[in-house]
């Protein structure tokens, strides 16, 4: 059975550091009640909570206490509050408590309701704001949850967003709430589809609703940035960082009560490398086991006193785990149970190894001389984590984890010249998808099967494509040439010959490399997005800008930015100094 409870006399925000502290001890006065109460008698514990022993859960005035059910028990943790009460002052509310009981008829729980005076709860209820419940989780539970996601794309449609904006506002809030359950539960893959697919289409359409016609493929944008993506983490794909994170505690996370129980109540007769997959296991632990052969490149050990390392599966010799190198036959022909410990491989102080029968074997035995048999005195084994540089570290690092594990695509040529420090979050993302060829130029609209006509809507003499419309254009290049010429003598002639031409900027006859660099690559941007913007004004608005006047918008808008930015350490000069000595506007 549990009982949640929330007190009736809860405190308001503490105003002072001693009210907080004074709020801790109270409460951990409760907690101590209550183990007292366990120890003598006052109520029994239920049946999964004796190993280790767990009374009750306490966040803040939010309680939890587990107990088999039975009269005597309710009536000893009623005793127990009324102590408390009489010590504190702080008193149980009945009205915001519940009662869950397992196992037990309808009508012997609503008998010990009415004793208790504490109405029946149903699962799911919630914790620490996230939702407890006996059952797997499903897509249909997750409705509450996926309507508050749903609710937050909805209030942001009406804010006029930038791209840019809305990708930060998905990767930081949506996914940062979704990721927060996925560090706790292994949600559906329908509901990781589901949230993708509301992102999507409030990136792409301002709505909450189908994503069909996206202009990139959400899995195109859940790539790092330096492989033509956006720099978003897949949920989907991330869920297995969290999973492995949850096997790192249960090795080297000793001091926990998650990883306690655990060890007493699903991995106390089978380790966790033995155990095999059974309906009696949660989703977690079943999501756990299939992780096993992930294991043997990132969690290697050192031996300590041998006693928690696996002899076959661990890497603890530097040689990969011993089943792999020896196989199936190893246990057996090396006189070591497949369960065993490393410990149970040495005695008094020695290793106990027969003698080599193969080439594998005798590799094994000559590494064994380099490694000290396992003592009580060397402490306990000491676990550790595969980092992204090949050494193995104390610690888990999810980035550096999910580094090795994610698929890699190419490295795409163009990626320095979109993401940069210096850049502007709403150019980046236009010369995005200029890079990827899909802003919505009247080629691509065509093939769509829209009636609207091919000519350029800045020029009028020829076919409105990525290439024309930023550099054939007669208008555009006006634009275009007259920046970039000051900067370097032979401008590039199309966006896939843009990286090459900065790689050659790196060593301009004007002003410090760095620098040049950087301002070449803000006017790429700054133009692309004027001119891009110059395109939508002319077609839905009918107001048309003179190329003087849209040159003189991209000198002041680069003066304004430049003026913000920091000149480089290795340069005299700022960043603004340095555009004023390249190109000096008005031409």
């Amino acid at each position: 059975m549990l009982l949640t409870t929330k007190n009736a006399n809860a405190m308001n925000t503490a105003t002072s550091i001693n009210i907080f502290v004074s709020f801790i001890l109270v409460m951990e006065v409760l907690s101590k009640l209550l183990d007292a109460a366990a120890s003598n008698g006052q109520f029994r514990l239920h049946p999964l909570c004796s190993t280790p022993r767990v009374t009750h859960l306490l966040f803040a005035d939010d309680l939890l206490v587990f107990n088999d059910g039975a009269r005597h028990s309710l009536s000893g943790i009623a005793a127990v509050m009324r102590q408390f009460k009489d010590l504190s002052g702080l008193d149980m509310n009945p009205a915001k408590s519940e009662i869950f009981f397992g196992g037990y008829n309808d009508t012997a729980v609503a008998v010990l309701s009415a004793l208790s005076g504490i109405k029946v709860g149903s699962f799911p209820t919630r914790y620490l704001g996230l939702p407890l419940n006996p059952k797997r989780i499903s897509f249909a539970t997750l409705q509450p949850f996926m309507e508050k996601i749903t609710s937050k794309l909805h209030s942001w449609t009406s804010k006029f967003l930038s791209f840019a904006g809305k990708i930060k506002l998905i990767s930081s809030v949506i996914y940062g709430m979704v990721n927060f359950w996925s560090a706790v539960f292994n949600l559906p893959k329908k509901f990781y589809e589901k949230v993708d697919s509301l992102c999507a289409s409030f990136l792409w359409k301002n709505k909450v609703g189908s994503a069909v016609g996206a202009r990139v493929a959400w899995k195109d944008v859940c790539k790092p940035k330096e492989e033509g993506g956006l720099g978003i983490r897949r949920l989907e794909d991330f869920q297995v960082v969290f999973q492995l994170k949850l096997i790192w505690n249960l090795f080297a996370n000793a001091g926990s009560l998650w990883v306690a129980w655990l060890k007493g109540n699903v991995f106390h007769r089978k380790s966790f490398w033995s155990l095999e997959d059974s309906q009696r296991l949660s989703r977690t632990v079943k999501c756990m086991l299939k992780l096993k052969p992930l294991l043997k490149d990132f969690l290697q050990c050192e031996i300590g006193n041998g006693k928690t390392a696996s002899f076959w599966f661990v890497n603890w010799c530097g040689l990969g785990p011993l089943l792999d190198l020896l196989g199936t036959s190893g246990p057996r022909q090396m006189r070591v149970l497949k369960d065993a410990l490393v410990a149970h491989a040495a005695l008094d102080g020695e290793w106990r190894m027969p003698a080599a029968r193969s080439d594998a074997q005798q590799l094994f035995l000559a590494k064994l001389t380099s490694i000290s048999p396992p003592n009580d005195l060397k402490g306990d084994d000491l676990f550790l984590w595969k980092r992204l540089s090949g050494t193995y570290a104390k610690f888990f690092s999810s980035k550096e984890t999910w580094e090795q594990i994610r698929h890699h695509s190419p490295v795409v040529s163009w990626h320095k010249t979109v993401w940069f420090k210096a850049a502007v979050p709403r150019y980046s993302f236009i010369a995005w998808l200029a890079f990827h060829g899909r802003l919505p130029t009247r080629d691509r609209l065509q093939n769509w099967g829209l009636d609207v006509p091919a000519s350029c809507v800045l020029c009028s003499s020829g076919i409105e494509t990525h290439h024309h419309l930023f550099f054939d254009c007669s208008y555009s290049a006006s634009v275009w040439e007259a920046f970039a010429a000051k900067i370097w003598p032979s401008p590039p002639s199309g966006l896939l010959s843009i990286s090459a031409w900065n790689l050659q900027a790196r060593s301009p006859p004007r002003a410090a490399s760095s620098q040049s660099v950087t301002i070449i690559k803000l006017i790429l941007q700054a133009a692309c997005y004027l001119l891009w913007r110059e395109r939508n004004a002319r077609i839905f608005t009918n107001v048309a800008t003179a190329s003087a006047a849209l040159q003189a918008s991209l000198d002041r808008t680069l003066r304004d930015r430049l003026l913000s930015l920091p000149g480089s350490p290795s340069s005299s000069s700022s960043l603004l100094a340095s555009y004023f000595d390249c190109i000096n506007f008005p031409f």
